[in-house]
């Protein structure tokens, strides 16, 4: 097995792994960027602070995934925590009356997670939670029924996150 090394990359054998030196640790830096400009917010008098915590994790994931080699396993925490801010923060941005907060919060997961699939087609998984989301968010919206009973309803949202979470550390290499 041949190995190249340059200021840049490294890479091993054929080119099969290859690894960009001035991109390592991007994420966890981004995460920690992300966490101080979120605790910054309140002391400028920014409303709502923590919701952009979501906003600026999911911008961490972002840059993870864009300026990586584009793993698929960063684009999905990307689009769930920068839904999950904007689902936060909608409603006060549009001074919404509080029955549209939880129709509006899952519509943005739903838009979160078929942006997923608009960027990588070829996974297909990321449209079952969203039409979950999307049914719930239309039941609600149009006040049809109530799909997830009132005492399990605070515990759907971080449930079926936890199920994705699992499955992008469980499943096979994405």
């Amino acid at each position: 097995m041949t190995e190249t090394t340059t200021p840049e990359r490294t890479e091993v054998g054929t080119g099969v792994a290859t690894f960009n030196r001035r991109r390592r640790g991007i994420l966890g830096g981004a995460i920690l960027i992300a966490v101080g400009l979120t605790y910054l917010l309140p002391s400028v008098g920014v409303p709502d602070a923590t919701s952009y915590l979501f906003l600026a994790l999911g911008a961490a994931f972002a840059a993870a995934y864009i300026t990586g080699l584009a793993p698929y396993v960063y684009l999905v925490p990307a689009a769930i925590l920068i839904s999950f801010g904007t689902g936060l923060l909608i409603p006060g941005w549009l001074g919404l009356p509080a029955d549209t907060v939880a129709p509006l919060f899952l519509a943005s997961l739903t838009v979160g997670l078929a942006a997923v699939f608009v960027i990588r087609p070829q996974r297909r998984w990321p449209l079952i939670p969203a039409a979950i989301f999307g049914v719930v968010s239309l039941a609600e919206a149009f006040q049809v029924a109530d799909v997830i009973p009132p005492g399990l309803q605070p515990l759907f949202v971080p449930l079926v996150l936890i199920v994705v979470g699992g499955y992008l550390i469980l499943a096979p290499r994405l």
